[in-house]
């Protein structure tokens, strides 16, 4: 817009599209973004972000018990770089099962947003299929080793998969997507057409 102040906010905040809301700090720093849009949760994101700045304030004075609220807060909200989560966990103490269940899946959605964020090459068809190949790859390799993102992240993650899958007429691959993508919450919901594509692509790793 003409004479607009913060032309490039949004980018900088950490969103790509309208609307987007988040909670910050008083510099402007972001704190906590909502991770639903209904007003519930605004609200409930706005009394987290509250008890979180409340934790922050603290500093070094926080008790173990705190530290440990104050971690998990910030791993939910997904506020913890990828990179830093497994060495913050190792500093908290008191984690329960649960806990470290939740550390280790935040830990491979990390991994797994790292791949999506690869650069694809523009205007070259052939480099990009091989960019494309490339990320499929390594979705692929994070299955065959287990790490299995959370959420709604699991149907792109099996879904890439099953099309590496496919073209390397990997079998054993190809039917763990296929069941995972088939068994998924939200697999009922998707368009008829999308589910018939998997099957092409299953049936394809088979050579059929």
């Amino acid at each position: 817009m003409n004479d607009e102040p913060y032309p490039k906010l949004l980018q900088e905040k950490g969103f790509r599209g309208f609307p987007s809301l988040c909670f910050m700090d008083a510099e402007g720093n972001v704190l906590t973004k909502p991770t639903a849009r209904t007003v519930a949760n605004y609200i409930e994101t706005q009394a987290v972000t509250k008890d979180l700045m409340a934790l922050k304030a603290k500093g070094d004075k926080l008790t173990d018990a705190e530290a440990k609220q104050l971690f998990l807060a910030e791993l939910n909200l997904d506020m913890i770089a990828a990179g830093d989560i497994q060495k913050r966990a190792d500093a908290v103490k008191g984690l329960s099962d649960a806990d470290k269940a939740l550390v280790a899946g935040k830990v491979v959605d990390g991994e797994f947003a790292a791949i999506l964020q690869r650069p694809i090459p523009r205007g070259d068809a052939e480099a990009q299929k091989k960019a494309m190949d490339e990320t499929m790859a390594q979705v692929a390799e994070m299955a065959k080793a287990g790490k299995v993102p959370t959420g709604q992240r699991t149907l792109q993650f099996w879904s890439m998969a099953l099309q590496h899958a496919a073209t390397a007429k990997d079998v054993e691959l190809a039917e763990q997507a296929f069941a995972a993508l088939e068994g998924h919450p939200d697999a009922k919901r998707l368009p008829a057409q999308r589910r018939d594509a998997w099957k092409k692509m299953l049936d394809q790793a088979k050579g059929n």
